[in-house]
């Protein structure tokens, strides 16, 4: 993993008490706070990050006004928090992508330095699917034609080093199993090749399930948690034996040194705004879950996510 031990990300490095509570008067901005967000307008999470922001500014009594910031990742989102005042009136939304950006261009990103976390909120539903019938087994027929045929079988993913690709890199590592990786530029464009034949699996985002739903394609498994209620019987990783849960989750992180005060007021209305009816709605909308973490439990899995990406760069052989 050549390089890599001599980055400055960082994020293990994290320690960051429990916010205090203040006794005095809750804090509030002395205007209106931006939100920037590291996607593009119009699209899922924008639409997420719009809901919660509306719904947490109606809590601080200060409006919150979504800046889109689009590109690498998400690195260049945070990157604008590092020179940033620290009162409370700037704030980013953190995705998991832009850990994995940091760590495979050298970026010197370093949280404890460059962010204060303030708590996670959410995380996007993905999965695997195959052409109907092209796997009556689901998984374990993937697994067992795999072994029979190494480096025959295919999979699409969203693109070199998304989340789906260094799932199912990460899958097939376990199991000892070759197949030839195709990646696309758009996830419906592989939805559409898996039904074409021409991939033998397709991994992204849950909307894929929209070829579920019409009869075309069948689940091989999803990454959340528990089973999705739109899909009741696609069984999830962990009961087909594996330890893993993956939603790309995504928080609010806001420039260092924000002050104690600020950092709860922030966390409060975020999480209040999470809790909304509105919010919750949009969010299972666009097949995501809540992915609560608070302040200090979100910097220990921001720490903990850097590790095991650094790990998975070296032993996958990853290249920006």
């Amino acid at each position: 993993m050549p390089g890599i031990a001599r980055r400055s990300f960082v994020l293990g490095a994290i320690t960051l008490p429990a916010i205090a509570r203040p006794t005095g008067a809750a804090w509030t901005p002395g205007g209106p706070v931006a939100l920037i967000v590291p996607f593009a307008e119009g699209g899922s999470n924008d639409d997420v990050m719009r809901a919660i922001a509306e719904a947490a500014g109606a809590r601080l009594g200060q409006p919150i006004r979504v800046q889109n910031k689009p590109g690498r990742g998400g690195v260049r989102a945070i990157a604008a928090l590092a020179s940033a005042p620290s009162d409370g009136r700037l704030v980013a939304q953190l995705p998991y992508s832009a850990i994995r950006t940091a760590l495979l261009e050298g970026l010197p990103f370093e949280a404890e330095r460059d962010a204060t976390p303030i708590l996670g909120l959410a995380g996007s539903a993905y999965g695997a699917i195959a052409k109907a019938d092209r796997f009556p087994d689901g998984w374990a027929g993937f697994l067992r034609e795999a072994r029979e045929k190494p480096g025959t079988l295919s999979y699409g993913t969203p693109g070199v080093n998304s989340t789906p690709h260094l799932t199912m890199a990460r899958l097939l590592l376990r199991e000892r199993i070759q197949a030839v990786h195709v990646p696309f530029r758009g996830t419906m464009h592989g939805a559409r090749a898996v039904v074409a034949g021409d991939v033998d699996i397709m991994a992204g985002p849950v909307r894929i399930g929209a070829l579920v739903q019409d009869g075309e394609a069948a689940w091989m498994h999803v990454w959340s948690a528990q089973r999705l209620p739109r899909w009741p019987d696609a069984p999830t990783l962990r009961e087909l034996g594996y330890r893993l849960t993956v939603t790309a989750p995504f928080g609010i992180v806001a420039p260092p040194g924000l002050p104690a005060e600020a950092a709860t007021a922030l966390h409060d209305a975020f999480l209040a705004a999470l809790r909304t009816t509105e919010v919750r709605a949009m969010l299972e909308r666009h097949d995501m879950t809540e992915d609560y973490r608070d302040g200090g439990a979100y910097t220990a899995f921001l720490a903990e996510t850097a590790r095991m990406e650094e790990m998975l760069i070296g032993r996958l052989g990853l290249q920006p």
